[in-house]
């Protein structure tokens, strides 16, 4: 009974602390023109996404789960979740398609950063809220990898795992002593 235990809880940590993994990329986008007179326009950040590749128009993408970084020194605050999903494209001649990504900042939302499909494939466009709307060009490299950090979810199954094994192993020396007295 304790070895079968023992067993569905290993299996058990197993499936819930496999961590979740995602690929870091960082980009810049900085205004040469502007579109109705509007401001210039700076976005520097961090997209985060899903390791899983799929296919996107031909071309291979993973799904952005997250964004971070500024737009003209304002937070950006995260995804505007009502029009994704989002894709960075890993192949081809842009980052993102004409769909592009869309965020938030503290004072606006729906700002959407996209690649200008119809201009030079370096051009991007950035508009939101009708006071934001310019292209330039962007650029978009894979962040430096760190090393994962355990969730403190992972921590308390792995202690949870040990305390199981402990267990067993006080059990199974209580046993051979009986076994070994009785003899």
């Amino acid at each position: 009974m304790t070895n079968k235990l023992t067993m569905l809880l290993a299996v058990a940590a197993a499936a819930i602390a496999t961590p979740a993994s995602a690929a870091v990329f960082d980009f810049t986008f900085n205004t040469t023109s502007t579109l109705f007179g509007g401001p210039t326009q700076t976005i520097v950040g961090t997209f985060t996404t899903a390791d899983t590749s799929v296919d996107r128009f031909g071309f291979s993408a993973l799904q952005i789960t997250g964004i971070s970084g500024t737009i003209n020194g304002q937070a950006i605050t995260g995804l505007y979740d009502l029009a994704g999903p989002y894709y960075y494209l890993t192949s081809g001649p842009t980052f993102l398609d004409g769909g592009g990504v869309r965020f938030n900042t503290a004072l606006a939302q729906n700002i959407a950063f996209f690649h200008q499909d119809n201009v030079a494939s370096d051009i991007y466009r950035v508009n939101g809220n009708g006071t934001i709307s310019a292209f330039g060009s962007a650029t978009s490299r894979a962040a430096v990898a760190t090393s994962a950090v355990p969730e403190p979810a992972t921590w308390a199954l792995m202690l949870m795992g040990f305390g199981a094994m402990g267990v067993a192993l006080r059990r199974r020396k209580a046993g051979k002593a009986v076994s070994a007295y009785a003899s």
